[in-house]
């Protein structure tokens, strides 16, 4: 394993840029015969500059950017750096930076940036391999199954219960006598706190607006967008249901999801990328114990 790690280009990579982000402390920061209160700005700190704000460790990209770079943007570029060395710098003068565990943290951050972005650029995914991931991980990609329906509800009354029923299946007849469709359904009944139309809707949605036993009742019913059925009873009162269509819970074919799938096996391939070169950084020390 070690020998893999010590061959990935990753790996490498990230060094340089571990070598780079340690640098950047010195670039543009005075040196022996400098004043502290010089800030040097060249080629290489606005390089370095750059690479830094736009997490991307590319030295050639960013030098054709600068090549390219119109005067006005230099000249920003060149004020936003003079701001940042001189905000740094002032405070590390007054100690803000010492066992400050927020800059701790931000140090950290940027090297897990370095290995992340260039985890970015070296990773390819291959149709094969991501179809082996795929079957390997079927059951993230389990959709749950679902119901398109409408209703027609009539209040519940319980003192009235009686008058509520014969309304209930006044109504029903007159649904499939007139034979309403889905969309004309809303000219019947009475208002409800919800939606009177849904659409793909899972068992666990559905449940959250009419209760757990028209939930059950529900996956009673046959798919018939052609005529009414019910009543089906809720915590709010009762239901005419049009249930057009059921789709039961399933995972995709692999070429139904297949960019999505890709895009997460991208991912999971650059997350791994990235934990091995910073497994391999945290390799080279020795830990000591004094618990």
């Amino acid at each position: 394993m070690i020998g893999k790690l010590i061959k990935d280009p990753l790996l490498h990579f990230t060094l340089i840029g571990a070598a780079l982000f340690g640098a950047y402390d010195l670039v543009g920061s005075p040196n022996e015969d400098m004043s502290a209160s010089t800030i040097v700005v060249d080629r290489d700190a606005l390089l370095t500059f750059m690479q830094y704000r736009s997490k991307a460790f590319q030295p050639e990209q960013a030098s054709q950017r600068l090549d390219n770079m119109a005067e006005q943007e230099r000249e920003q570029l060149v004020r936003d750096f003079v701001r940042e060395e001189a905000l740094y710098r002032e405070a590390q003068a007054l100690g803000m930076s010492e066992n400050d565990y927020i800059i701790r943290r931000r140090s950290v951050q940027k090297l897990e940036f370095i290995a992340q972005g260039i985890a970015e650029q070296v990773v390819t995914v291959e149709a094969e391999a991501a179809k082996a991931w795929f079957d390997s991980h079927r059951q993230d990609y389990y959709e749950e199954p679902s119901y398109t329906f409408t209703h027609v509800f009539i209040k519940a009354n319980p003192a009235h219960a009686k008058s509520v029923q014969q309304r209930t299946d006044t109504l029903l007849a007159q649904l499939n006598a007139e034979q309403v469709d889905f969309a004309d359904a809303t000219r019947f009944g009475d208002r409800f706190l919800y939606h009177r139309n849904y659409v793909e809707r899972t068992p666990d949605f559905i449940a959250s607006h009419f209760g757990e036993a028209f939930k059950d009742q529900l996956a009673q019913l046959s798919a018939d967008n052609l005529h009414w059925q019910g009543p089906i009873a809720s915590s709010h009162g009762q239901h005419l249901v049009m249930l057009s269509e059921y789709r039961p819970g399933r995972v995709p074919e692999f070429a139904e999801i297949r960019s999505r799938v890709e895009q997460d096996f991208r991912r999971w391939l650059e997350q791994q990328k990235q934990e091995l070169a910073i497994q391999q950084i945290v390799e080279q020390y020795d830990v000591e114990y004094r618990l």
